[in-house]
């Protein structure tokens, strides 16, 4: 399943719902009119100062910081003809395989822009926006230090928090999220072994909504979310590992087929 070590909890699951709550789209503060009424002087002045107190609280709480390790091994059944490697050169494959069924915008050459599914986290929906910055590297060259330089080529995956909507008066400063990634095929004799490691570092503070949970518990709620999404990172580890490079491998044998019967072979 994967190590856990805490400096406080853990993290998320997460589709396409709208948001029950929208930042920024809350309680309007001036000459507007609620529902028709305009809003009285005293009023306004009560609510901005609710708004001025909310932000105060903020800045002096400490946020509450977790840190995950998740490794996953798998057999992998390599083929000459079509290796691992030549696998995670199609990363438009694999950032599918890695997050299926999401909105997914690729801003440039190496970053995609992915919306992740609502995470419920107690009574709120919870909506995401992550950056991934996708990098193959090879040769040994630059590869983090858990990685044996023998190992011919690696995937790398820088994950960030993009965006966070859902919580009324919350905005993506006060959650940090980074995920650093390492995928490769580690061969040893005939075995190959599909290598998942990912080092996961979150930091949030808790919102005013939530300021009612005891520390304790939030913490016991986000190591259980990151535990679902460790649990699903190996569902998706296992369909790279098993379904799709197995798939990847008849398309390449075909092609080569069809190529010599056009060559007249």
């Amino acid at each position: 399943m994967g190590e856990f070590a805490a400096a406080g909890g853990g993290l998320f699951s997460v589709g396409h719902c709208q948001p029950s709550f929208c930042p920024g789209r809350g309680m309007c503060f001036g000459p507007e009119n609620v529902k028709g009424k305009p809003i009285k002087k005293q009023e306004r002045i009560f609510r901005d100062e609710a708004v001025l107190k909310s932000k105060k609280t903020k800045q002096h709480r400490e946020p509450l910081t977790f840190y995950f390790r998740y490794t996953f091994d798998a057999p992998l059944n390599e083929s000459p003809a079509a290796s691992f490697d030549q696998y995670l050169d199609d990363e438009h494959r694999v950032i599918n395989v890695i997050f299926p069924d999401t909105a997914k915008t690729q801003t440039n050459k190496e970053e995609w822009r992915i919306h992740m599914p609502a995470m419920q986290v107690l009574f709120l929906s919870v909506y995401l926006a992550l950056y991934v910055k996708l990098r193959c590297k090879s040769l040994g060259k630059d590869y983090p230090p858990h990685v044996p330089h023998h190992i011919s080529k690696i995937l790398e995956l820088d994950i960030t928090i993009g965006e966070i909507r859902g919580i009324a008066g919350y905005d993506s400063s006060d959650f940090n999220l980074s995920i650093k990634g390492t995928i490769f095929s580690d061969r040893q004799g005939t075995q190959s072994w599909l290598k998942n490691i990912f080092d996961i570092n979150l930091s949030f503070i808790v919102p005013p909504l939530l300021a009612w949970v005891p520390n304790n518990v939030m913490r016991n709620i986000t190591e259980s979310l990151g535990n679902t999404m460790m649990a699903d990172r190996k569902s998706n580890a296992l369909l790279l590992a098993v379904a799709d490079y197995e798939k990847f491998k008849k398309e390449k044998l075909k092609t080569a087929v069809n190529s010599k019967k056009l060559r007249g072979g």
